[in-house]
């Protein structure tokens, strides 16, 4: 059974998540964001990130978040997961998947759970760039 909210280093991803939900009927709309890791010019050639969490609390905020979501919008099913540990640029490393009865809702519901996982989940970052340095991202 995949988790509706997960924290780990194992990435289950997309194809896991929908092989293991069957949406009801009424379903007429999926949403999926996937957060992966980039290097752009502006960063300074990030080669990987690396992700830390409290992850008893990390994953009590998620679920809240989850259920939030679920009752604000009216949608289906939400899935919220986060990968800690290392990701290399181009690997994803977030993943909401929400499904609702509309397309409208479901986009809103997904950007809220994204929105609110990056402002209030204790996740924290580090980006190490190609000439071995790194630095701490605080989130948003």
């Amino acid at each position: 059974m995949i988790p509706k909210v997960y924290l780990g280093v194992e990435w289950i991803g997309v194809e896991r998540t929908l092989s293991g939900y069957e949406p009801p009927q009424e379903c007429g709309a999926s949403v999926i964001f996937l957060g992966i890791a980039r290097s752009a010019p502006d960063d300074g050639g990030v080669l990987e990130l690396h992700y830390e969490a409290f992850p008893e609390m990390a994953i009590k905020v998620m679920q809240v978040i989850r259920e939030e979501t679920l009752e604000k919008f009216s949608v289906t099913e939400v899935f919220i997961h986060h990968r800690l540990g290392v990701v290399k640029v181009t690997e994803p490393s977030f993943m909401v998947l929400v499904f609702g009865r509309h397309r409208e809702e479901t986009f809103r519901a997904c950007r809220y759970a994204v929105d609110e996982v990056k402002k209030r989940v204790p996740i924290w970052k580090k980006e190490v760039f190609q000439d071995g340095t790194y630095r701490w991202v605080q989130g948003a």
